[in-house]
């Protein structure tokens, strides 16, 4: 497909409101999010197709939200290896550590393995879904030109060169952006000087059940269970070995006969990779935006990687759709890197420190770090925050002009997504919502009795949702709902909720207040003011 005029005018340029560069998870997934807004999109990719490779493995519960959100959970359902024991063991089989992921708070299951090109196919044929969405593959974005109004893109099509023009442009084509570097951004960070071996494998009737890190000074190694008779190996290269030798068949038959006896096996991959720690500087640049792994890079001990770009989409999507609507000003697009690259850095540092118990060769290093677990391991409040996996962070957002400015730690978490019911039957709490719908929610009384006039009103314009859990709905724009969720209850206990306010991403902006005027609503008053939609002063 090569772009051009929507209108039909010969050798003018295609004008959308987004490009997005990269047609990998992340640009798939952005282009479903802002096609659900109807959006005008182009995704160029310079490949002639999907890729078609399992890289990305592990999942997290925010990414099958975000599945759900955009109304795809069940194409992928049942491709997913779903909450695996994961435990790291050292060269004898000592546990070090042990998490038995499950269903938490948000709905979906805590981490699993998944089939990247599953993934893929499933978000490219979502975007069928949308007139407003196209997608062209072979189309390589060559050059940009900002100016203050938008991006011109020059692309490199099967039929020669073309244009495109766009009021904002998203790369996510990956680690090495040429669109990184053509905005000048630097990642900034370390390279590992440790390299691995990836296998993905045909293993019929394997049996591998669990996510398994053997932290053996020998050689480290993982193992992790993947969808039907998938198995992926990772083995770290020694050093003295040459990539050449260790993707030799027979290399890679001896490390497998070696970490896991004898399958029998069909190599489907094999690559070798260095592992970065890297967080670009900027994520934004005039019109340009940065995601995945365009924005930052890192190791995959903690299964962040494309989980982290997921967050990127769904952070991005949602603002973008809301300024290119006309209902909130530019300037709330600064708050994307304002809020995700500190959770990065921070996500960065924790699979650093993975790594660190992963990795030692050395056997002093390796027996040193087996004696201080061994340690660790005699408390049970030690070994139950590793059970539950309390060694990732729990979902969240920096504070931004977009969140309260109250000092609360409720402000910035991902709200909980518990199962309620209308009466009948239960659901996900988010069934109920759209994708890019604000969320007015009470817990035991009405929201919309619990926030002031003038936001009521923004509310109203911006097309929020008010839905009330356990309590009675006196309002007739208020949905009420049954729930007897006790995680949720519990939740609710910790944090004395009442009633929150959930932005389209579905974290909590603030506390509803009856009395005062929500700052985070503030930009949204300006820019429906702006637009002639009345909005209570």
């Amino acid at each position: 497909m090569t772009p051009k005029d929507n209108s039909g005018n010969a050798g003018r340029p295609l004008a959308v409101e987004v490009a997005i560069i990269g047609a990998g998870p992340v640009g798939l997934m952005t282009a479903n999010l802002l096609g659900l807004a109807g959006i005008r999109v182009l995704v160029l990719e310079r490949n002639a197709g999907l890729l078609g490779l399992p890289r990305a493995i592990a999942y997290d519960a925010e990414t099958l939200r975000l599945f759900s959100q955009v109304d795809l959970f069940d194409d992928i359902a049942l491709g997913l290896i779903q909450d695996p024991h994961v435990r790291h063991v050292n060269a004898r089989k000592v546990t070090l550590m042990a998490a038995d992921f499950s269903r938490g708070l948000f709905g979906h299951s805590s981490l699993g393995t998944f089939y990247q090109p599953d993934f893929e196919r499933v978000l490219l044929q979502g975007l069928a879904r949308f007139p407003s969405v196209r997608v062209a593959f072979g189309h390589e974005a060559t050059n940009l030109i900002q100016n203050p109004n938008g991006v011109t893109l020059a692309v490199a099509t099967p039929a020669g060169a073309a244009t495109v023009e766009a009021d904002y442009a998203v790369a996510c084509d990956g680690g090495a952006s040429p669109t990184r570097e053509r905005v000048g951004v630097r990642l900034v960070g370390s390279t590992y000087s440790e390299r691995w071996l990836v296998v993905d494998a045909n293993v019929k009737n394997h049996g591998v059940k669990h996510i398994t890190f053997t932290c053996d000074p020998r050689r480290p190694r993982v193992e992790l269970p993947a969808v039907g008779d998938r198995v992926r190996w990772e083995f770290m290269q020694l050093p003295g070995e040459s990539e050449e030798t260790l993707k030799r068949d027979e290399t890679i038959r001896a490390l497998v006969a070696e970490a896991a006896g004898a399958p029998s096996f069909e190599i489907e991959r094999k690559a070798v990779y260095t592992f970065h720690a890297r967080v670009a500087e900027h994520w934004r640049r005039g019109r340009v935006f940065l995601a995945g792994d365009a924005a930052h890079l890192m190791p995959p001990f903690a299964g962040q990687g494309m989980n982290g770009g997921m967050k990127d989409a769904s952070n991005l999507a949602w603002k973008l759709a809301a300024v290119l609507r006309g209902l909130a000003p530019d300037a709330i697009l600064d708050t994307y890197q304002v809020e995700r690259a500190p959770v990065v850095r921070k996500m960065v540092e924790v699979s650093r420190r993975l790594g660190a118990v992963i990795m030692p060769t050395n056997r002093i290093a390796a027996a040193a770090r087996d004696s201080i677990f061994a340690c660790l391991n005699l408390s049970s409040r030690f070994r139950a925050f590793i059970r539950r996996g309390g060694i990732v962070p729990a979902p969240a957002i920096r504070r931004s002009d977009l969140t309260s400015r109250e000092r609360d730690a409720l402000v910035g978490q991902m709200a909980p997504q518990p199962t309620v019911s209308a009466g009948q039957g239960a659901s996900p709490l988010d069934r109920f919502l759209g994708c890019h719908q604000w969320l007015a929610l009470g817990v035991g009384v009405d929201p919309a009795t619990i926030v002031s006039a003038r936001d009521l009103a923004i509310l109203d314009a911006l097309g929020a949702r008010f839905i009330t859990l356990n309590g009675p709905a006196k309002n007739a724009r208020t949905q009420s709902l049954g729930c007897d969720d006790r995680a949720f209850a519990e939740w609710v206990q910790r944090g004395a909720v009442k009633g929150v306010l959930v932005r389209p991403d579905r974290f909590i902006a603030a506390r509803l207040d009856p009395v005062k005027d929500l700052d985070v609503l503030a930009p949204f008053a300006a820019a429906l003011t702006a637009t002639d939609i009345r909005v209570a002063a």
